[in-house]
């Protein structure tokens, strides 16, 4: 049996549903009864129309067929015209005030839903501040809990499938993934590398030199810097990792335009269609799919054209490919997530970006919209935060993607999918925020227990059956959403709204720009 996925979602501008299937069950069922109701007393009004006509029109009727004006037998009885339309009227103001309450209940019912969802993510940050404290406080508790969570996934791995499987380890420390890397942040924050390394016999002597010593914590705020604890330690440990990285896999930058063999991209408006285009662009080059012709290290980019003859653009960013002389490479995370952000501007990975937005030709006031997995989310909040004074960026929509800490205006819409157990979208350590232009679709993975029907029971996650698989790859993510829009919910309906309303417009052409990094 394949996976399900079933999604909570938080933040944007009305109340979030959570999955609470009882309530949403019950809600649409008010919905579909306040629906019929407004039908019936359409009825109604109808048939007090055809009443009030009726009177006028049986008598030019009769004269029409030689009869009189009025029926003359014994045994006839007159219509009780105001009677009747007085009825009809009586019934379409009840059916109307009655298809009113159900409406307001439904409306109250997806209110009080919403409650419990801010409850569960006011008890998850909850926890997650309550760890965190008990973390700084007390070291060696973050490294037992780690220890322990690990061994518990390796147990629950051998019992479920008799082998590691390391995506158990994963999800046994999804409790504790953001206030540990938070930890791990805080303490990366201290570490001395604010001075140019001096003459060190060995680079055993360096390493212990530089990263052992603690600079006064007072010399922390005096940065300024913005992003969490995650950010500013990054901020420091780049002065020791990339002028090594920058040694060995070089730091020019070569962007070139590329043509595919099929349509890899099919442009659509919609959300959906673009994470179905962000797994056809991530996955094939990944899964050796070679008959596109297109290759790791690839951006596509979607020039529409508005009714006004404007241009808008949406653009998709790959994930990481693991490939040294690519721009996607793991390492280029480390520069992107710094809180520095002349260092996040040095990203190979956002510097291929901004290269092929120039080469692409989008003019400042063309409005532009990014889409990304994993790193490519990561290069899309980045853009978000640091580039908006060059190009019009309007909404950025990414899965699987640590983006909380990114410093994004609230005139640029986000729309985030992340899993529950993943692990890659808790290495900012922080939660998203929940604001009217932030939605974040938190989706959660569930086993197909073959009596569950409908969207109520979660999206079907395609060839998901066997093994334990990374929930981090692209269908999980497209399942949750799946469910998520299913719902109904308004916060997901009006960002996806806007998502469409940005590229407003007939698509023109789809370009495609390949990266590869050199010395």
């Amino acid at each position: 049996m394949n996976q399900r996925v079933t999604a909570r979602i938080i933040g944007g501008k009305k109340l979030s549903t959570a999955d609470y299937r009882e309530y949403l069950n019950t809600s649409r069922s008010l919905s579909d009864g306040a629906r019929k109701l407004g039908s019936a007393q359409k009825e109604f009004a109808a048939m007090g129309m055809e009443l009030k006509a009726h009177p006028y029109i049986a008598p030019i009727l009769g004269t029409l067929y030689g009869g009189g004006m009025l029926c003359m037998a014994s045994d006839h009885v007159n219509l009780p015209y105001r009677h009747l339309l007085e009825r009809c009227e009586d019934h379409a103001r009840a059916l109307q005030t009655m298809a009113s309450q159900l409406t307001e209940l439904s409306e109250a019912i997806i209110q009080a839903q919403s409650l419990y969802e801010r409850a569960e993510e006011l008890s998850r940050r909850g926890m997650n501040n309550v760890l965190r404290t008990i973390f700084v406080s007390a070291p060696q508790a973050a490294g037992i809990a780690l220890g322990l969570s690990v061994m518990n996934g390796v147990k629950t791995s051998f019992v479920k499938e008799g082998k590691l499987n390391w995506c158990y380890l994963v999800e046994s420390t999804a409790w504790m993934q953001e206030p540990f890397v938070d930890f791990i942040g805080r303490h990366a924050t201290r570490l001395n590398l604010l001075e140019q390394p001096k003459d060190f016999k060995s680079t055993l002597e360096l390493i212990t030199g530089r990263l052992f010593p603690i600079v006064d914590t007072g010399s922390l705020t005096s940065d300024n810097l913005t992003g969490g604890p995650v950010n500013r330690g990054l901020k420091k440990i780049n002065r020791l990792l990339i002028p090594y990285y920058d040694a060995t896999h070089g730091d020019n930058l070569t962007v070139t335009r590329v043509y595919p063999k099929t349509d890899v991209v099919k442009g659509g408006k919609s959300t959906k269609d673009a994470i179905a285009d962000q797994r056809r662009l991530s996955e094939g080059p990944l899964n050796g799919d070679r008959e596109s012709g297109l290759e790791y290290g690839t951006i596509a980019f979607c020039k529409y054209r508005k009714a006004d003859g404007a241009y808008a653009w949406r653009i998709n960013i790959p994930g990481t490919d693991g490939n040294h002389d690519s721009p996607m490479d793991w390492y280029t995370n480390f520069e992107l997530m710094s809180a520095d952000e002349q260092q996040r501007g040095a990203a190979e990975s956002l510097r291929f970006l901004r290269e092929a937005m120039d080469q692409a030709g989008i003019q400042p006031n063309e409005p532009v919209e990014l889409v990304g997995h994993s790193q490519g989310g990561i290069i899309a909040a980045a853009a978000a935060a640091d580039l908006q004074n060059e190009y019009d960026i309007q909404h950025i929509a990414t899965f699987g993607s640590p983006i909380a800490k990114f410093d994004i205006p609230e005139k640029t819409m986000v729309t985030a999918i992340e899993m529950d157990n993943e692990g890659v979208a808790a290495l900012d350590g922080a939660s998203n925020p929940s604001r009217e232009n932030w939605l974040t679709i938190r989706g959660s993975v569930h086993k197909e227990d073959g009596t569950s029907q409908g969207v109520l029971s979660g999206a079907e996650v395609e060839d998901s059956s066997g093994e334990r698989k990374s929930t981090h790859y692209l269908k999980y993510h497209e399942s949750g959403y799946r469910y998520a829009y299913g719902t109904g919910n308004k916060a997901v309906l009006n960002h996806d709204r806007h998502f469409q309303d940005v590229v407003d417009g007939d698509l023109q052409e789809v370009q495609y720009y390949q990266g590869r990094i050199g010395k």
